[in-house]
């Protein structure tokens, strides 16, 4: 297909800010604003948060984004005083004002376009700047489409709490995570939901596209960095407590599956900056 198509950035002509930020219990971000021009993404992927924009009081759950407009008046925390972790992003651009202030489900392509600026952030490897520039172009085109075709009253359900059509990858699913930290394997788990081997892998990876091994290791992780931003253990005891029996396979899959070690996370902890 030819396309003549000439490229001029519209969405987004500056990046100010990028980082995941893990809030400990009773935090309180205050009243603060922005440049009018600098616009700011927050999507929060554990716990839940209250968000006040100028006088608007917004829930936000895990799976869920919202766009703060530049100029506002806005603060958050989390619900009831709980901890959270979530996503930050400021830049410069002109978008459509209908995304402004909703909260919008991140569906699987959202999650991933996250997921990858995060890495791109971590790891800064040439023109990394210009690959987020066009994962938050992505971003907000997606966001676009989900408001401007969306069932009135019947949002989109987050990819992060989708079910899955076969009730027994959700029987072991639910088995995965409440077992992750002891020594679970597939044919324990395969025991457990009652089929073979063979038919659990495979409907696994079909209906999640990850095997048992990753889905496990996932759930481990999760837990690792939830253990990382309570501080209530030290980094040498979470590969035990999480369900590993070797402390250098946990920091190689740590490493794999968040770009950093376990002291890097930890470190990557602290206040988001203040910026516009």
């Amino acid at each position: 297909m030819w396309i003549n198509y000439k490229f001029k950035p519209s969405l987004v002509k500056r990046i100010t800010h990028i980082a995941h930020k893990g809030k400990n219990r009773n935090y309180t971000q205050k009243t603060h604003s922005h440049t009018p021009n600098v616009h700011e993404i927050i999507y929060v992927d554990y716990g839940k948060v209250i968000l006040n924009i100028n006088d608007t009081r917004i829930i936000l759950s895990p799976g869920e984004a919202i766009i703060i407009p530049g100029g506002s008046q806005h603060s958050f925390a989390g619900k009831e005083g709980a901890p959270f972790d979530f996503m930050n992003i400021m830049f410069n651009g002109k978008i459509e004002e209908s995304l402004f202030c909703q909260k919008i489900p991140a569906t699987s392509n959202c999650i991933n376009l996250l997921d990858r600026m995060k890495q791109e952030s971590i790891q800064a490897m040439p023109d990394w700047h210009e690959i987020i520039a066009c994962h938050i172009t992505e971003l907000l085109i997606y966001f676009s489409r989900q408001l401007s075709h969306a069932v009135p009253g019947k949002p989109e359900e987050p990819a992060y709490s989708r079910r899955y059509r076969s009730q027994i990858v959700n029987r072991a699913l639910s088995v995965i995570a409440n077992s992750y930290s002891t020594q679970l394997d597939l044919e324990q788990l395969s025991r457990a939901v009652g089929i073979s081997i063979p038919h659990l892998r495979n409907l696994l990876k079909k209906e999640t596209g990850d095997n048992f091994t990753t889905i496990l290791h996932k759930h481990r992780i999760s837990a690792a960095k939830h253990l990382l931003r309570g501080e209530t253990i030290a980094i040498k005891d979470i590969p035990g407590a999480v369900g590993y029996s070797s402390s250098s396979f946990f920091f190689k899959i740590f490493k794999r599956l968040t770009g950093m070690t376990p002291k890097a996370y930890f470190l990557s902890l602290g206040d988001p900056a203040e910026l516009g």
